[in-house]
């Protein structure tokens, strides 16, 4: 039998959801967060801006190094033990990739990233001897530090962490995260060249992504793309040293110490580039395979499910490029 009711509550829903349709458009937003730049655009009929905005100050107020009030701050002050959600995730992904990178990726050795200045302490950059580096190693080893009861327990008080090395693409997944929760499917979010890409842009294609030709002293706004990838439902993420070095006289120091030695990595690799389902672990692991080199960045890569990889490399004196075997599906 005909349900008037039901017929005309179906009439309605349908208007109600073309209407919505309708007014839905790709926003787009642009602002300072963590020293650096976020660009996010999203699809969406609701105006969002200002709870973005709440979540990157509340993202800040638990891991920036540069905010002395942070919680991350007052740990490594030991002013407090205690942790949030945000700061217990950090740990456990932090502790996860160091693990599995054989300590190559380590946010316990801020000491020595400041000692060389490329961390949150300011002062003129110099090159620390090789007793500087010895004293500082002492307090450096994500094996020194306990997670329980969302507590941190430092077996060696002073150890501090230093968070930019995962800390963007984290705050990358954050946002990304806030989109799911209202529905949203089609958003891209980056902050400092992190990035995680949703559903389709507003041609209705996957994302196109630029990967940075190794432009030395190249800035955020000045770039060139070595390639161009097609992503959706994935992040990526690109680590390199030919924006951040030291120089003295014609030694150049970049800024991927080692957390190994406390001296900056001296290998092959020019940039890596990680494609990874979450942008906390293309993150971190993009910095630890520019530690390790790329042979066996490349052999951790083909053993993690999900997990591809592009390098740019010198190989004598020409520049070339590596691939993971399944790079190749997002050219």
């Amino acid at each position: 039998m005909f349900n008037r009711k039901i017929f005309w509550g179906i009439i309605a829903l349908a208007i109600i959801s073309a209407s919505c349709s309708r007014n839905a458009e790709y926003i787009k937003y642009s602002g300072p967060t963590q020293g650096t730049m976020f660009n996010i655009t999203y699809h969406s009929n609701v105006n969002y801006n200002k709870e973005i905005d709440s979540l990157l100050d509340n993202f800040c107020r638990s891991l920036s190094n540069y905010d002395s009030t942070s919680l991350i701050s007052r740990i490594n002050r030991n002013e407090t033990d205690s942790l949030d959600a945000l700061t217990e995730e950090f740990f456990r992904v932090s502790k996860e990739v160091w693990e599995n990178t054989g300590g190559t990726f380590d946010v316990s050795v801020a000491p020595i990233v400041n000692a060389w200045g490329f961390g949150w302490v300011r002062h003129e950059k110099h090159i620390p001897d090789s007793i500087e580096i010895n004293s500082l190693l002492q307090h450096v080893g994500l094996g020194k530090i306990d997670i329980a009861n969302g507590k941190i327990i430092k077996q060696d008080p002073d150890v501090q962490i230093i968070t930019n090395a995962i800390a963007q693409g984290m705050s990358v997944d954050y946002v990304s995260d806030f989109f799911k929760s209202k529905g949203i499917t089609d958003f891209l979010v980056e902050i400092g060249g992190e990035i995680y890409c949703s559903g389709k842009n507003a041609k209705g294609e996957n994302w196109k992504i630029g990967v940075d030709k190794p432009i030395e002293g190249s800035g955020y706004e000045y770039r060139e793309n070595q390639i161009v990838i097609q992503l959706s439902d994935m992040a990526v993420n690109t680590s390199g040293n030919y924006r951040k070095f030291l120089e003295e006289g014609e030694k150049k120091y970049g800024h991927s110490i080692n957390p190994l030695t406390g001296y900056p990595a001296e290998n092959e690799m020019i940039s890596a580039t990680v494609v990874y389902p979450d942008c906390i672990r293309a993150d971190a692991y993009a910095t630890a395979f520019m530690v390790m080199g790329s042979e066996k960045a490349m052999q951790i890569v083909e053993s993690i499910d999900g997990m591809e990889a592009y390098f740019i490399i010198h190989d004598g004196e020409e520049t070339k490029t590596v691939e993971s075997s399944g790079f190749r599906k997002y050219e």
